[in-house]
């Protein structure tokens, strides 16, 4: 057996001497004991070696030299031919008519026909489109005086003045009764001054009243009034009539 192997079983048997001592000695007493220490190990030392590592050379492949380009030639224009100009047609003057040749009469009367009609077309369009404008002022002119007419017969001048009017009697059963009111009335003077149709606005809460003055209003009698044309026209009138008792 080597010396390294045999190292844990001394210290083994040392350990538990020890151990055995340090009981009795507790037990007896105290015990010094001087334990021999454990052998220095001396340390290793490792050698160590660097390698310097070469960079790997470049394998790319060489780019080609440029090639020389050749000089551009700018395009040469083509002349433009000037343009030649075309002679001028001859025109060949015209025959002058013969003196010595005569005239067909039918021919000419034919032409004079032809021109009398034409004439007459023309002087026949001219009296119809001078009488259409006549006619057409002359309408423009009536319809602006009826319109003027019907204006004028429209705003009245003057207003009807009276020249009977007896006040409306009261009624003898509605004094009895205490009655009285106001009966207001709308009535229509014509053109020949009668009162031509009449109606109670408001009544007066009592018929007795009302009749009474419905009767007195129908026998008025009136000047008419008059338009701007002096004419008598018809007029209307709202009216009160009051019944008091006194």
């Amino acid at each position: 057996m080597s010396s390294r192997n045999s190292q844990p079983l001394i210290w083994t048997f040392v350990a538990l001497l020890t151990a055995a001592l340090f009981a009795g000695a507790l037990k007896w007493g105290k015990v010094t004991i001087d334990l021999p220490k454990p052998p220095i190990q001396k340390a290793q030392f490792i050698d160590l070696n660097f390698i310097q590592i070469q960079k790997p050379k470049s394998t790319s492949t060489p780019q080609p030299s440029p090639q020389p380009t050749a000089p551009v030639t700018p395009p040469v224009e083509s002349p433009v031919p000037e343009a030649v100009a075309q002679p001028e047609p001859i025109t060949q003057p015209e025959p002058e008519p013969s003196h010595t040749s005569k005239a067909d009469p039918a021919i000419i009367k034919k032409q004079n026909q032809a021109k009398a009609a034409r004439e007459r077309e023309l002087a026949r369009k001219r009296i119809e489109e001078k009488r259409r404008q006549k006619l057409t002022a002359q309408k423009a002119e009536n319809a602006r005086k009826k319109a003027a007419t019907t204006a004028a017969r429209q705003r009245t001048v003057s207003k009807p003045s009276g020249i009977s009017q007896p006040k409306p009697k009261y009624p003898p059963a509605a004094r009895r009764a205490g009655q009285q009111g106001t009966v207001t009335l709308s009535f229509t003077i014509g053109s020949s001054g009668e009162v031509i149709s009449a109606r109670i606005a408001k009544s007066s809460g009592y018929i007795l009243l009302d009749n009474a003055a419905l009767s007195a209003i129908r026998s008025w009698r009136f000047k008419p009034a008059r338009n701007a044309l002096g004419e008598a026209v018809s007029y209307s009138y709202t009216l009160p009539v009051p019944f008091r008792l006194r």
